[in-house]
């Protein structure tokens, strides 16, 4: 067969070639189609539900982020009306604070609640949660909360102040600072003594309150054989040349005890609270003085109790 013949020749495909291309183009048409569908089927299932979630959930949104807003508004107005009251009461400056503080928080607390309520969270659950955490915080801290509830009576009910002179437990200070937690004492001698105050309001506390009117009281055994007139004029002597005498009243002398070789006398001078412990000290050493040149004697077999 030459070149023109092959050139002239007509080539035929069999026909289920086409008849399988033909089917195959239909399928693909109909799987796209398909897909296609599909894809917007879900797309408007999905824009669906965020329309309903938008419904259902969008007023309440609205209204939770409104509460929160308003309900700020009126705590922080509510708590500077608390803190203004509590200065018109005469609070404790050291206490303000804690109970502002704690008024924010008590009322922000509950603006969580509801909130969440509003919402739609169960808050029964929170609740549970928060009064076992309490329960345990409690219990795990319960000494230290007794001294914190005493600080609080102490600041609010003030029964000593700062400059007083305590005697708590035999221990004998001035008050230097009152806190939440613990009471500073300072002694004459330059110590810190930290009570807590659990501990302040357990027992008496012996409380010369600083610039009230008190008696210095010395005890003293001196010789029976003491004339009562030479020991009334040597106190009063020395009583008026001390310098912490209020003026108040007299000076007192009186015998609480006796025997045949001595006798137990009280001497009081009247002073001011601040100046108590220098009053005792200017008494013992100016009554030594003054019984020397008077002579009167101490006395000798019992002189131990006199310390």
């Amino acid at each position: 067969m030459g070149l023109d013949e092959i050139s002239g020749a007509k080539f035929t495909l069999p026909i289920h070639l086409f008849n399988n291309f033909a089917t195959f183009s239909a399928k693909s048409r109909n799987f796209l189609v398909i897909n296609c569908t599909e894809t917007l089927l879900e797309e408007k299932s999905y824009l669906d539900r965020l329309v309903d979630l938008c419904w259902i959930y969008g007023p309440k949104a609205v209204s939770a982020i409104l509460l929160i807003i308003i309900g700020l508004w009126v705590i922080k107005r509510l708590t500077r009306g608390f803190d203004m009251f509590l200065r018109t009461k005469k609070v404790d400056p050291s206490l303000r604070p804690f109970f502002a503080s704690l008024c924010d928080t008590g009322m922000k607390a509950i603006l969580i609640l509801m909130v969440a309520s509003t919402i739609g969270i169960e808050t029964t659950s929170f609740i549970a949660v928060f009064s076992a955490v309490a329960f345990s915080i409690g219990l795990a801290l319960q000494g230290s909360l007794g001294n914190f509830a005493s600080g609080v009576l102490i600041l609010l009910f003030r029964p000593f102040r700062v400059g007083d002179l305590l005697t708590v437990s035999d221990k004998t200070g001035k008050v230097a600072e009152i806190q939440v937690f613990s009471t500073v004492l300072m002694t004459s001698a330059g110590k810190k003594i930290i009570i807590p105050n659990g501990k302040m309001m357990e027992g008496p506390i012996e409380n010369i309150a600083d610039g009230s009117d008190v008696q210095a009281e010395v005890s003293l055994l001196l010789n029976s054989k003491t004339p009562l007139e030479w020991l009334r004029a040597t106190v009063d002597e020395v009583a008026a040349r001390c310098p912490y005498n209020s003026g108040f009243g007299p000076a007192a002398v009186q015998i609480s005890g006796m025997n045949r070789e001595d006798m137990k006398v009280q001497i009081a001078v009247w002073t001011k609270g601040e100046t108590y412990e220098e009053t005792l000290h200017f008494l013992y050493e100016e009554l030594k003085k003054a019984f020397e040149v008077a002579g009167i004697e101490l006395a000798k077999e019992r002189r131990k109790e006199n310390i």
